[in-house]
């Protein structure tokens, strides 16, 4: 709001300056006819010195309601954002705390019945802290914070995150090609890793088992490509162009496609944390919608 107050301020010293520099021209035109001896009406010359301040306020008073709505429909997305993430919130702690109820109630007795209770509740735990700190990343990003800048070898990251995929995920075979050449970027290891492996969960989460994926690296037009094809069902048309958005989740389109076990896995977060970590290292990521499953790229500057 400080900043914003801070912008108006200064627009209003502009509109002063430049009402301020034309008033004294105006005026010598009105005391000696013409600075370039053309005649020149008077009466013209007084119309546009009541005109100037006229139009100048006109202007700035549209700047302020662009820049009025702006911060309106900021606020509006702040408060869907505030919205929807108390919801994802909510919906691991309703099973945790139904899971204690129940044992409170002595529904747990059993002893296979609370060890399988404990696991669903280590299971939402651990899917609020990823919540929370994907949540915490998009605020660091959003916020300008730097991330960190240092030599990466994507040749080495990739076979990392497909090593880790595939140790997650062995019904999700995974297929990685890296181009000869060379391989590396200045950026921070840790979150362009997450961003890989992000693009993996989402196949994990929204695919069924016996889905092959391909990841392939390479070097196109001065920039190193990452991309990340599946032969799974797709991202549904109707999520294609908000799906680098927050709080998208595509598993009430695929639900029929996936198992039980791996649907609903996502918190609908993964590809907007990808799309901002791509993006706070000036590169771009994208969806191949033409393809059959989902062809994801990403491009960063080499």
């Amino acid at each position: 709001m400080s900043t914003l107050r801070l912008s108006n301020a200064a627009r209003s010293r502009r509109g002063c300056v430049v009402i301020g520099v034309l008033f004294p021209v105006v005026a010598y035109f009105l005391q000696s006819g013409s600075a370039l001896r053309v005649p020149v009406p008077h009466g013209l010359l007084r119309l546009a010195l009541i005109l100037l301040p006229l139009l100048a306020g006109l202007g700035l008073g549209a700047q302020l309601r662009r820049e009025r709505d702006t911060r309106r429909k900021t606020e509006h997305r702040l408060l869907e954002f505030l919205a929807t993430a108390g919801h994802e919130l909510r919906t691991p702690l309703t099973a945790i705390s139904g899971y204690i109820q129940l044992a409170q109630m002595g529904g747990l007795a059993d002893v296979e019945k609370f060890d399988l209770a404990i696991s669903r509740m280590a299971d939402e735990a651990r899917r609020m802290s990823a919540l929370l700190d994907e949540l915490a990343l998009l605020a660091k990003i959003g916020l300008g914070q730097p991330l960190r800048r240092e030599p990466v070898n994507l040749a080495r990251l990739c076979r990392e995150v497909v090593a880790d995929a595939r140790a997650c995920s062995p019904h999700h075979p995974i297929r990685l090609t890296i181009l000869p050449g060379n391989h590396s970027v200045i950026g921070d290891r840790d979150r362009l890793y997450q961003a890989v492996a992000n693009l993996l969960a989402n196949v994990r989460h929204h695919t069924p088992h016996g889905t092959r994926t391909a990841v392939g690296l390479g070097t196109e037009e001065g920039y190193r490509v990452i991309e990340v094809i599946d032969d799974g069902p797709g991202v549904p048309v109707e999520l294609r162009g908000s799906a680098f958005e927050r709080f998208v989740h595509g598993r009430q389109a695929t639900a029929a496609h996936v198992p039980d076990d791996a649907a609903g896995g996502g918190n609908g977060l993964g590809l907007s944390v990808v799309a901002a970590i791509v993006t706070a290292h000036g590169g771009k990521v994208t969806l191949d919608s033409t393809y059959r499953g989902a062809w994801f790229r990403i491009r960063l500057p080499a």
